[in-house]
Formats: C-alpha cells, sequence, structure tokens
C-alpha cells in the first residue's frame, strides 16, 4: 500500500494539501513511536493496509492512536483497507477487494478537510 499511498499523496499534493507517508516495515516490532509522533506533528491519520478493515492490524494502531494522541488529533482516524472477504488471485476481483489509490485518495482529502 505504500506505492498506492504515495500516489495518493501526489495527487493531493497538486490540491495543495500535505501528506506525510510513514511506511511500517514491520508490525512485530512496529515502530509506534514513529506513528505518534507523525500525528502529534499532523493532528490526523490515516491507516491504509492489505489486510482486511475488520480485526486487522490498522486496529491496532488506531486504538494505540486514539489513547496515546486523542487530545492531538483534529479529525478521526480513519482507516482504508480490503474489503471484509478472502482476497481473490484474479486481477480485477483483486483491485475490487483491496483498497486503490482513488480510495486511498478520496479518504485523505476527507481527512484534509474535516
Amino acid at each position: 500500500m505504500v506505492e498506492k499511498s504515495l500516489q495518493a499523496a501526489a495527487t493531493l499534493a497538486e490540491e495543495n494539501l500535505s501528506v506525510e507517508v510513514l511506511d511500517l516495515r514491520t508490525i512485530a516490532p512496529w515502530d509506534k513511536e514513529a506513528v505518534l509522533e507523525s500525528v502529534s506533528r499532523t493532528g490526523r491519520v490515516l491507516i491504509v493496509h492489505e489486510d482486511v478493515i475488520t480485526c486487522g492490524f490498522g486496529a491496532e494502531i488506531a486504538a494505540q492512536v486514539a489513547e496515546n494522541c486523542f487530545d492531538a488529533l483534529d479529525a478521526p482516524v480513519r482507516r482504508v483497507g480490503a474489503i471484509d472477504t478472502h482476497v481473490a488471485y484474479e486481477p480485477t476481483l483483486e483491485r475490487a477487494v483491496l483498497p486503490q489509490t482513488d480510495e486511498i485518495t478520496a479518504a485523505a482529502r476527507s481527512l484534509a478537510t474535516y
């Protein structure tokens, strides 16, 4: 999702919206400090991952942000992830299940204008 997030950030930059993309290379351990610093600096967080929204790792990040950065948030925590189904291996169906750049862009734009 990093490449799609960077593409969304580039699209939003053309609209004069600044986006910070933080790539968590691992989730065990995950760089909680970097996430919390980013949220404290920006006041917003959009968690983008390939996992499903329900019970995905993004929920843990959202919980940590809510617990540790609530006062710094200027908008609700948002998540963009796969729909709650198995990921298909056929390219058209995979695109339908996994987040795409336009979904990430729309979610980030919504947060920026909250």
